[in-house]
């Protein structure tokens, strides 16, 4: 894993075993919108949004009042490996069909679970995460519901730059994974 993927992971933690600490980040990151329009200081660009603050006040309130802490995610090289094929295939095309089973079958095997989840445009660890907890725009918040999962248990991550959106973050989460290509599956 790079500095940023260990970063995220990092950052995916601490939401997941601290939800209510973690919507005091998300709190103090509301302050730099101005009508829909988000702009942090340390990001060069404007981010324009569907809901504005909205979305943050939602998962705000998710994190204090709804979310249960759950067990830190622990990573995988196998899952870290399939993190990284989702993310050159999107590279090349943003609306590639991905054939999941062949991607996953390439490193291994899954056991209950799988999710992955995908951000485009940020770059700083703690505003990925904190777009894929607002789900800006997904009424449903399945990417917040992904990262808050009890029964995942391991977890790949991937970063890379992608022509139109800047950055690309792609995470796969699962229950149980088998390396069968490499053995040992501590990343």
């Amino acid at each position: 894993m790079t500095e940023i993927e260990k970063d995220l992971l990092k950052e995916v933690n601490e939401l997941r075993t601290n939800p209510k600490g973690y919507a005091e980040k998300i709190e103090k990151n509301k302050q730099y919108f101005k009508d829909k329009i988000y702009r942090h200081p340390d990001d060069k660009n404007k981010v324009r949004t569907e809901e504005g603050a909205e979305a943050y006040d939602e998962a705000i309130d998710f994190l204090k009042n709804k979310a249960v802490a759950v067990e830190a995610l622990t990573p995988s090289k196998g899952l870290n490996k399939i993190a990284i094929d989702i993310l050159t295939e999107y590279q090349k095309d943003i609306d590639a069909k991905l054939d999941l089973d062949a991607i996953i079958g390439k490193h291994g095997t899954l056991q209950g679970a799988y999710k992955q989840v995908v951000q485009f445009g940020s770059s700083r660890p703690e505003q990925i995460i904190i777009n894929l907890v607002v789900s800006d725009g997904d009424k449903t918040r399945g990417q917040r519901d992904a990262l808050l999962m009890e029964d995942m248990k391991k977890v790949g991550v991937a970063y890379g730059t992608h022509e139109t959106y800047r950055n690309l973050t792609v995470i796969t989460e699962c229950s149980k994974f088998e390396n069968t290509i490499d053995g040992d599956d501590s990343a």
